[in-house]
């Protein structure tokens, strides 16, 4: 068969093997350091945002809101009615404790709308200053500024010996002082105010001071203020405020009941105080109809004399009066619903039902009293008219002081269980939970990016899929060696000494698969047209140069007498594995006629290992292996040794691997795992294939040592011995 041969057949693809758990198993241990590294990563990135991260402290209390009393039948419609709908009263206070009312006021009673704040490093500087008693301070104790500066940006900066400036934002300097000291200024044509009451800072620390309009202080504090009723209409309000100052957070929570407490005391006596204030309005009008009433009895028994009344018209009198008084009774609470009630409401209507009742029984009391003698008639009259006039002024005055006496005593119907006190611990952020989400998150995120990396890189760390999508055979894979990693150390350092593999560490598991392609090629060469091994790849790196060596070592091994080429006259590097420091003569100068091979051999110190390297690295490579030259040295070399092993530059990168493959009988293409896509390796086999050349298998090289399953060593079974 002729060295210049169309291809043989690629066999036919075999099925590819789903990949196992084992395998996949395998593929995140060999990315292990990636997964790692990206986990580390959101450690570390969680780790500095929890201890930037403003500590949150949370203070409750306990608020009991209690229902209105009222009468049965209105106690008993009212809880009806709150089951049926689901509002309870102590709902409608949660609402309350919520409204601007109350926190309004409570943000005034502290000065919350006054914001005082050290200039810090960005990002860090709370971090770093968190906890230390040296941190710089400032409490302010007033600060009054027209409305529309609010929100206006002012500094403080500290001064020696305590004392500050207050500066504006443009820096014009409004006035200096100590703590305790009031200031004034003007600006834009306006009075300020400042009153610093503590200063904790050394000289030149910055303060932003500003006081913010009302209702962003409030929406600030109804976002860390929760209530909820605990249980089902119980009436039991559970109240919680978030701050980052624990004392601080007590202090305002405690406020806040405090002014919910007494705006409701004032919406309790709000009621009995307008009562009252009616009320005093009627007592002098009371007082007048009396003394009138009085006046006009007294003159006419002055004109009439001494009137005996029988003890009838005594009874008629008692009677009068005492329909009198209801009526008056009547009509002044049918009055006070008036202001709150419509006439034609159902309390209202039963009031004039009842007034109704008691004016025909007074009309019948009148029609008997017209019967008597006129003069017994008008002190009747008289006599009733002073008698009512005094029992409704005497029960006015009385009711004024008995609601004086309510109002004073008034506590509504809210009262605090459990008052707000400092927090031992911050309730954020919960550094536990955030280390766990992100411990987790991050194996994820390397899983990810793992599988991530392979979809788009697309290379191929699995023989069988050469195998079963080109059909080209694998022969062996040579695991990855720790050994070697510490020989290419010292080729790169250029130190002397053989630095093979086969020959240092000949128990090695890479040097046994180059045991098990050295049986495999008894078998592969027997119907080769020469001894001629030419390795080549797709692209660089893919470690050609320690394959051919460590091969051509172990071939030598076998007592036979083998000879490594470089051919790779453009960058090959290969004296460098025997311990030379400097490129000798070599295969340049044999082609370019300079010197005869047989003189520029070198005998490696391997018994039945010689080498012939690169030479100086000439301008045209690929025209020197085209010259007769090349074809007579071929043929004496191949008569000279048993096997020649070509090292031949990467086939898509030059044309010399095609050059030399046309002649050498057995061609193998060499691939590293995880280097290169499936398109990369497709390609190079066209490219000799257009050549007529027909490569006879691959060698896949620096496979991961995979610690879990059996990974990719089905093809072929490799045994250390010590």
């Amino acid at each position: 068969m002729s060295p210049n041969r169309p291809p043989d057949p690629a066999p036919a693809p075999e099925h590819f093997e789903e990949v196992s758990l084992a395998e996949w198993l395998a593929n995140l241990w060999d990315a292990r350091w990636l997964i790692l590294g990206v986990t580390a990563l959101v450690l570390a990135a969680t780790a500095f945002s929890l201890w930037t991260t403003t500590p949150i402290y949370q203070v409750e209390a306990l608020l009991q809101i209690e229902e209105k009393k009222s009468n049965n039948l209105d106690r008993a419609l009212a809880e009806l009615d709150a089951y049926y709908s689901g509002v309870s009263q102590a709902q409608t206070e949660m609402e309350i404790l919520r409204s601007a009312l109350v926190l309004g006021r409570a943000a005034e009673s502290l000065g919350l709308d006054i914001q005082a704040r050290p200039v810090l490093k960005p990002v860090v500087g709370e971090a770093l200053m968190r906890g230390r008693p040296d941190a710089p301070r400032i409490e302010v104790d007033s600060l009054v500024l027209p409305d529309a500066l609010r929100g206006v940006g002012f500094r403080i900066v500290a001064l020696e010996g305590g004392a500050f400036r207050w500066e504006a934002a443009g820096g014009q300097v409004l006035g200096s002082g100590k703590p305790g000291e009031q200031l004034s200024a003007a600006y834009q044509g306006e009075t300020l105010r400042l009153r610093v009451r503590k200063l904790r800072a050394g000289p030149g620390q910055v303060f932003t001071l500003s006081r913010q309009v009302l209702p962003a202080v409030v929406a600030g504090l109804r976002g860390g203020l929760a209530v909820a009723e605990r249980g089902r209409q119980t009436g039991v309000v559970g109240l919680t405020f978030r701050h980052p100052d624990p004392v601080r957070a007590a202090e305002i929570l405690n406020e806040i009941l405090n002014q919910y407490v007494r705006q409701n005391i004032e919406r309790k006596s709000e009621e009995v105080s307008k009562t009252i204030q009616f009320l005093n309005q009627q007592l002098p009008l009371a007082k007048a109809k009396l003394d009138d009433s009085e006046n006009r009895l007294n003159s006419f028994r002055m004109r009439a004399g001494s009137v005996d009344l029988p003890e009838e018209t005594q009874l008629l009198l008692k009677q009068s009066l005492e329909l009198e008084s209801q009526m008056l009774t009547l009509k002044q609470k049918k009055d006070e619903l008036l202001r709150i009630y419509k006439e034609d409401h159902d309390i209202v209507a039963t009031l004039n039902l009842q007034l109704g009742k008691l004016a025909k029984q007074a009309q019948g009391l009148e029609g008997k009293v017209r019967g008597l003698p006129a003069t017994q008639q008008e002190v009747v009259r008289l006599t009733r008219e002073v008698q009512v006039n005094n029992q409704l002024y005497t029960a006015m005055l009385n009711n004024v002081q008995q609601l004086q006496v309510v109002n004073a005593g008034q506590i509504g119907n809210a009262r605090v269980v459990d008052v707000a006190t400092p927090a031992l611990g911050p309730v954020s952020p919960n550094v536990p939970r955030g280390m766990t989400l992100a411990l987790v998150l991050g194996l994820l995120g390397g899983v990810g990016v793992t599988m991530l990396r392979k979809l788009l890189h697309q290379a191929v760390d699995d023989p069988r899929q050469i195998e079963a999508k080109l059909g080209l055979p694998v022969f062996i894979t040579i695991p990855h060696s720790a050994a070697q990693e510490s020989l290419y150390r010292r080729v790169k350092a250029r130190e002397e000494g053989i630095h093979l593999l086969a020959h240092v560490y000949p128990g090695d598991l890479a040097t046994e698969s180059f045991r098990s392609l050295r049986t495999t090629l008894n078998f592969t060469m027997v119907d080769a047209p020469n001894n001629v091994i030419l390795v080549s790849g797709p692209s660089p790196h893919l470690g050609k140069s320690f394959f051919c060596a460590n091969f051509a070592t172990i071939l030598a091994q076998g007592e036979r007498r083998v000879l490594l080429v470089d051919a790779d006259m453009r960058r090959g590097n290969l004296y460098r594995y025997f311990g030379l420091r400097q490129r000798p003569t070599g295969l340049s100068e044999i082609l370019s006629g300079q010197a005869d091979w047989k003189k520029v051999v070198h005998h490696s110190g391997v018994p039945g290992l010689d080498a012939i390297f690169t030479g100086a690295l000439p301008p045209n490579p690929s025209e020197l292996l085209m010259t007769p030259r090349f074809a007579d040295l071929f043929g004496e070399l191949t008569r000279a040794y048993d096997f020649v092993i070509f090292d031949a530059p990467p086939v898509l990168a030059a044309t010399d691997a095609v050059v030399i493959g046309a002649k050498a009988g057995t061609v193998l293409l060499l691939a590293k795992s995880g280097e290169h896509p499936l398109d990369e390796i497709h390609t190079a086999l066209k490219r000799f294939g257009n050549s007529g050349i027909q490569v006879k298998g691959c060698v896949f090289n620096n496979v991961p040592v995979a610690a879990v399953g059996y990974r990719y060593y089905r093809y072929a079974y490799h045994y250390g011995y010590k």
